[in-house]
């Protein structure tokens, strides 16, 4: 029994034993797995921390605004981020390995030790973060300034192995400090070099910087002055009371032109005019005066003698005005002269050319006469011509120009023009023409015809004496005036003559005045240009010119006109425009030769027993006695017919022609 119950206890104790141990296992086995998955936990941790700042440094290195590299000691580049790749302008594959300074750098070779030597006192000082600024190269000729941060990294056995370098391009702000010096430099220099003085005051009026142009006036040094001189000190006692009376107002007031006079250190004196302005700190409290100072001892001495002159010059102006008026008295009385003389003149002289023009065309006229006659007609053309425009001069210069209104069209004026002028330019073989002829269509005005004539005719007379090849073209162009019944008209007279020399235009326009290539020409009184000018401005236009030597002329001048409203019959029954060039005038002149070899086969026609009549007719120009001859003449041909529509439309141009070339 006691062995059973020993038997039973020590089962039990067995079992006991084993529940405890099982229990105790089971509780050390759980405690394992806590702390194998707590340490599993922390290193999970730990490797997604660490790949989230090794995230954030590769968003870093490859977003970075910065040239961010990696290199060893021996200069070699382990890697390069984006930014450096763009900077340099070379990719990442074909940097690594490369010598830094001189494949990355592209530092010249006789400066690349400096550099490297340079990049070496990082090892010296491996602890701190050492900066450095110097250049590197991008191409062969763009030279950028970098400031470049440096950090070495060591291993497990404390040995650099790699640098890692933080640059920033600072080229833009070096340029920018280096203007910005250059700048304060020029204002410096143009502070203390500039013709005036300057000079400040502070609350006491003491002097606290002046610039060297009032130092040297005042005959002190910066030192001497500077910190140590009141205004009053410089300004002698009647302007130091003028001073005193008129400061109360600053600085409430700016001071402008006050008159003092200064003492310089030799104890001399000199006048000068201030300025001063008052400057305020951000309260609005007073803080100093800038002054402007100029030296006006000239001036007032200047001053003094005019003063002494003053009543001479005085009794010289009343003397002067005196023998002004006794010269436009006399210059009146000249004007006047001239314009009775000339008109004197010009009656006789008309007689002389009348006569020198029968005598030209007599046919018992000797031959060796004829010679001498045309002379005598050429010459009172010319002078007559002189004549006329001492005549317009004289009218000016007395005041005696008025204006005659008359109703006209452009295209009445242009075909005048063309009149007097097509066949002289033919025969110079000179192109005339008028540029865009449809601008003058149904135009009319109500202005001086005749003084607007008579400026054209001086220009294109001037153009086509000073001409001898190529063209001259008239354009007339139009806009509106201020006013709605107003154009203003511009006349443009284009040549390609001899031109004009540019150092000669201002006085083309002057009375008596020709250019040296003008004068060459021996012709006209140098009066046109100046007659032109002053009838433009009696009309209330402008003209100018515009020329170049050897290359022609363009004379234009521009005219208010009144515009008619009612326009009278006479003048649109003129609406048509004539010729506009003057090859019309040479195709017109061949076939006048055409025609004129009709007409003479119809004079020589032996049953024309007329022929001595009719030219005597046409000779003493008795045209209607003609037409009635010619109608009794029983011959009928193409040659009678030209000559009767010839003498209807009394072609004299044609008829005279015909004279001389049957008479020949």
């Amino acid at each position: 029994m006691i062995g059973e119950i020993l038997a039973i206890g020590i089962a039990s104790t067995l079992l006991y034993f084993a529940y405890f141990y099982r229990n105790a296992y089971r509780r050390e086995k759980k405690l394992r797995q806590i702390l194998f998955h707590k340490t599993l936990t922390n290193s999970e941790e730990i490797e997604r921390v660490i790949r989230e700042k090794e995230k954030q440094y590769q968003d870093i290195y490859d977003t970075a605004n910065s040239i961010i590299i990696r290199w060893s000691p021996d200069f070699r580049i382990h890697s390069v981020n984006p930014f450096a790749e763009e900077f340099f302008q070379i990719g990442k594959k074909q940097m690594e390995g490369k010598d830094l300074v001189l494949d990355l750098f592209r530092i010249p070779i006789e400066k690349s030790n400096e550099i490297k030597s340079l990049l070496w006192n990082i090892f010296h000082r491996p602890d701190q973060n050492l900066r450095q600024e110097f250049d590197v190269y991008i191409g062969s000729d763009d030279k950028r300034t970098v400031t470049w941060s440096n950090r070495i990294l060591k291993n497990e056995f404390g040995y650099p192995y790699e640098v890692l370098s933080i640059g920033i391009d600072i080229t833009n702000r070096k340029i920018a400090e280096e203007n910005l010096m250059k700048s304060y430099e020029r204002i410096l220099d143009l502070y203390n070099n500039a013709p005036c003085g300057y000079h400040s005051l502070n609350k006491e009026n003491i002097v606290v910087s002046i610039n060297d142009t009032e130092l040297d006036w005042l005959g002190y040094t910066r030192e001497e002055i500077v910190g140590n001189f009141k205004i009053n000190d410089l300004l002698t006692q009647s302007s130091f009371e003028k001073f005193q009376q008129i400061i109360h107002s600053f600085p409430h007031e700016t001071l402008t032109g006050v008159e003092l006079e200064f003492i310089r250190k030799d104890k001399s004196t000199f006048f000068v005019s201030l300025n001063s302005t008052p400057t305020f700190d951000k309260n609005g409290n007073f803080v100093i005066s800038k002054s402007t100072v100029f030296d006006i001892t000239d001036r007032k001495i200047a001053e003094d003698k005019l003063n002494d002159y003053s009543q001479k010059i005085q009794l010289q102006n009343k003397r002067l005005q005196k023998a002004v008026e006794a010269a436009i008295k006399a210059n009146q009385s000249k004007s006047v002269f001239f314009s009775k003389i000339t008109h004197e003149l010009r009656t006789p002289l008309h007689a002389v050319i009348g006569f020198s023009q029968i005598l030209e065309k007599d046919p018992n006229l000797p031959e060796h006469l004829k010679g001498y006659v045309n002379s005598l007609y050429e010459n009172g053309v010319h002078l007559l011509g002189m004549i006329n425009d001492i005549l317009d001069l004289s009218k000016i210069e007395a005041g005696k120009m008025t204006e005659s209104r008359e109703k006209f069209s452009l295209v009445q004026l242009w075909d005048t023009l063309f009149s007097m002028f097509a066949y002289r330019f033919s025969e110079k073989q000179i192109h005339f023409e008028l540029i865009h002829p449809e601008r003058i269509e149904n135009r009319y005005y109500e202005a001086d015809l005749q003084k607007i004539r008579q400026i054209l005719v001086n220009l294109l007379g001037n153009a086509l004496k000073f001409t001898n090849q190529g063209y001259v073209y008239l354009e007339i162009n139009l806009k509106s005036g201020l006013e709605p019944n107003i154009d203003l008209v511009t006349f443009a007279v284009k040549d390609s003559g001899i031109g004009i020399p540019k150092d000669q235009l201002h006085s083309i326009f002057d009375a008596f005045q020709q250019t040296e290539q003008g004068s060459s020409y021996q012709e006209g009184t140098g009066l046109g240009l100046s007659i032109s000018h002053q009838l433009v401005d009696f009309l209330g236009g402008t003209i100018q010119v515009e020329s170049e030597q050897n290359k022609g002329s363009t004379f234009s001048f521009e005219l208010p006109l009144l515009l008619l409203e009612e326009i009278p019959k006479e003048l649109l029954q003129k609406t048509k425009i004539g010729p506009t060039n003057s090859k019309e005038v040479w195709n017109l002149a061949k076939q006048d030769d055409t025609e004129k070899e009709f007409v003479q086969n119809f004079l020589n026609a032996k049953e024309n027993q007329f022929k001595n009549e009719i030219l005597q007719m046409i000779k003493i120009q008795n045209f209607g006695q003609l037409l009635q001859l010619l109608d009794a003449i029983p011959i009928e041909n193409r040659g009678k017919t030209i000559l009767l529509e010839k003498v209807k439309n009394k072609r004299y141009k044609f008829l005279i022609d015909l004279v001389q070339s049957t008479l020949s």
